[in-house]
């Protein structure tokens, strides 16, 4: 009993035998003859016996009339120690701790019981199932680690930092949209009445459209706009389409140093690329003949084999387009025309929404959500590596038309070079290129070299200079 008070809050030291014996009464005057068997208890011999076990330390003094002893410091842990051998039947916690924990641990057992006997056997089959499917500590220490690494490897080292920092330009914007598409579903899973700072769209309802059929599979590119009954989107914010996502801005980073866009209307089977010199980038969208029925000419495959790209490049790198069928016989060019297959580009489509396209309109077996540039190399040109990935994740636009995302990869790998594109069209001329095509209106050339030997070569040919229109054009991006 005295080692029990002792151990609780309620025990205060400095204090007397005398005042500790009706401490004790009073602690216990709840049970039948308590205060007879403390007042009966040696108190004196029992402080001088935890005295001699190093429990505590009594001194004795005068109280009145009468020598008492007198605690003055108390061991805790040496008090608690002799309360467990004491209570050998509780020897975990201390007396009252160990009622408490009893009285807890029942009644968990009592909710579990009750619990388990309402649960009907697939409940608790799917209980078993979550608890074994845990991951355990070792899996769970392993994983994180994995991420570590992960985290570790992605980091960029210093000098890809300092090669990435050469190319970033301030005051370009990046569009970014919301993944919900319109402000009333990205109010909704914000559960709030203000959308997010993101771009959204708004739906287009015309009189024949009908909802209960969902949203287009082509959406803004598709052909029947007019009586299509699918739901058809608009951006719903003011975005200046021009902005380019490549982190370049208009005319790319080296704008001062680039010449104007140049550009040339011509059959490319019949036109003497030595006229235009030698480029450091060269990038072709042919017309391939993949036996499908498309909305311009297509080249036979002799034809392309026959190209004398090899004459527009004594070194330097081609980026070749390529799909379907297409994709060996573009190999096989890249040989002929004296280049090593070294990389190859994925643009994988995105529609309107920026969601991937699951319904394109080319493929034999499956829909085609992607197009692949062949990258072949030749020489040993001094080139920037590994500032970009081989994967453009971008919006689709016009039949054939390219991502803009790729010329900045270009300008990115050879800055400032000559580059030269085959089979462009109007909305490809950019500055520092030579657009080359037959679908450009005329002829516009700058570079007082090249405009000698073309004319050389084609004294009959009408050489325009652009109009204010196409001018204008030229300056900007093919985003325009």
């Amino acid at each position: 009993v005295l080692l029990e008070f002792m151990c609780s809050s309620r025990f205060q030291y400095p204090i007397d035998a005398i005042d500790l014996v009706k401490c004790l009464c009073e602690e216990y005057e709840s049970i039948d003859d308590a205060k007879h068997l403390i007042k009966s208890l040696d108190i004196n011999g029992v402080l001088r016996d935890l005295s001699e076990k190093n429990a505590l330390i009594v001194h004795k003094d005068s109280v009145g009339t009468k020598l008492v002893d007198i605690i003055k410091e108390i061991n805790m842990d040496k008090i608690k120690q002799l309360c467990r051998e004491y209570f050998k039947d509780l020897p975990k916690s201390m007396p009252g701790e160990e009622e408490a924990e009893i009285a807890e641990k029942q009644k968990q057992e009592e909710e579990k019981k009750e619990k388990y006997s309402e649960m009907n056997i697939e409940e608790f089959n799917k209980l078993v199932g979550d608890i074994l499917q845990q991951p355990s500590i070792i899996q769970r220490e392993l994983i994180n680690a994995s991420h570590e690494y992960q985290k570790l490897l992605a980091m960029p080292t210093a000098q890809e930092k300092a090669v990435l920092d050469m190319f970033r330009q301030n005051n370009v914007r990046k569009i970014d949209y919301c993944d919900q598409g319109t402000k009333e579903k990205c109010c909704a899973s914000k559960k709030s009445a203000v959308p997010c700072s993101k771009v959204h769209f708004r739906e287009i309802i015309r009189p024949h459209t009908d909802r209960s059929l969902g949203n287009c599979s082509y959406l803004d590119t598709c052909r029947h706009m007019d009586y299509c009954k699918f739901i058809h989107y608009a951006i719903d914010d003011v975005v200046d389409k021009n902005d380019e996502k490549d982190g370049l801005g208009r005319g790319g980073m080296f704008a001062e140093e680039l010449t104007p866009s140049q550009w040339i209307n011509c059959d490319l089977r019949y036109l003497d690329f030595r006229v235009l010199g030698k480029f450091d980038a060269i990038m072709l969208d042919p017309p391939w003949d993949i036996h499908m029925n498309l909305p311009y000419g297509t080249l036979k495959d002799k034809e392309m084999k026959a190209l004398r790209v090899d004459l527009l490049q004594d070194e330097g790198l081609c980026f070749l387009w390529v799909t379907g069928r297409a994709m060996e016989l573009g190999r096989e060019c890249l040989e002929i025309w004296g280049y090593r297959r070294v990389e190859e580009i994925i643009w994988v489509k995105t529609n309107q929404l920026q969601r991937i396209i699951r319904t394109g309109r080319t493929g034999h077996w499956l829909n085609h959500s992607k197009e692949h540039c062949l990258v072949g190399i030749k020489g040993d040109p001094k080139i920037n590596r590994n500032i970009d990935c081989d994967v453009i994740v971008s919006e689709v636009r016009e039949t054939s038309r390219k991502p803009d995302e790729v010329y900045g990869l270009i300008e990115r790998m050879h800055p400032g070079g000559r580059k030269v594109e085959l089979f462009a069209r109007p909305h490809n001329r950019r500055n520092g290129w030579v657009s080359l095509g037959n679908q450009l209106p005329g002829t516009y050339l700058v570079e007082p070299d090249v405009i000698e030997r073309f004319n050389e070569v084609y004294p009959c040919l009408l050489y325009t200079s652009p109009s204010p229109r196409d001018r204008q054009k030229s300056r900007m991006p093919s985003s325009a």
